[in-house]
């Protein structure tokens, strides 16, 4: 696929958790609003910090469906892995909500997360998480990403391929973007739009 479909996308709703919403980042400074300023599509923030994606299926209806939207980024997974040391369900979910997104006509995003970058500093709740473990069955569900979303013939915005992500400069905690990693995963969907979206 070459093209969405569409000539013109005017809102797109980035729906996820705290790698959508900007865990700690000043608003100008998050991947979707430099985004929207580069291309002129709305991309709306729905994303929650901590959400798994059982959370998202819960809120999908009222925060995506009734809003409309042209399009939706989805990027979700991390949270189940940390907490339910499983990422199965995780693909499951967003199956789901990719199907149910598709069946009321909105484009659908599927986004593959940076990876975590150990050693993970994070702490409200990281102490509770193995994230050398949890490093490899994040590697195994993108894996999955990739195949699902080249098998369902799914648009694919993958950051985890924005650039060099060894960087610790590109992280506030191991997990969560600074300033300067949103800018990266920024310049990554204003290339993803220009390809897919933005009429040539």
């Amino acid at each position: 696929m070459q093209h969405a479909g569409k000539e013109k996308m005017v809102k797109i709703i980035c729906f996820g958790d705290s790698l959508t919403f900007g865990y700690q980042v000043s608003r100008e400074d998050k991947w979707h609003v430099i985004a929207t300023t580069k291309t002129g599509i709305s991309l709306v923030n729905r994303g929650v910090s901590g959400d798994t994606t059982v959370g998202m299926l819960k809120r999908i209806q009222k925060q995506v469906f009734d809003a409309k939207p042209d399009g939706m980024i989805l990027m979700a997974g991390y949270n189940d892995i940390f907490f339910n040391r499983s990422w199965e369900q995780a693909a499951k979910n967003l199956a789901a909500m990719v199907d149910q997104s598709r069946a009321k006509g909105i484009q659908v995003f599927v986004a593959i997360p940076p990876p975590i970058h150990l050693p993970v500093t994070f702490k409200e709740g990281g102490e509770l998480v193995d994230f050398e473990k949890a490093a490899v069955m994040i590697a195994d569900y993108c894996q999955w990403l990739r195949d699902y979303t080249t098998s369902s013939q799914l648009f694919t915005l993958d950051f985890s391929a924005a650039g060099d992500w060894c960087d610790n400069d590109l992280y506030l905690d191991g997990i969560h973007q600074s300033p300067a990693g949103h800018r990266l995963m920024a310049d990554q969907v204003i290339d993803f739009l220009e390809k897919t979206v933005i009429a040539k």
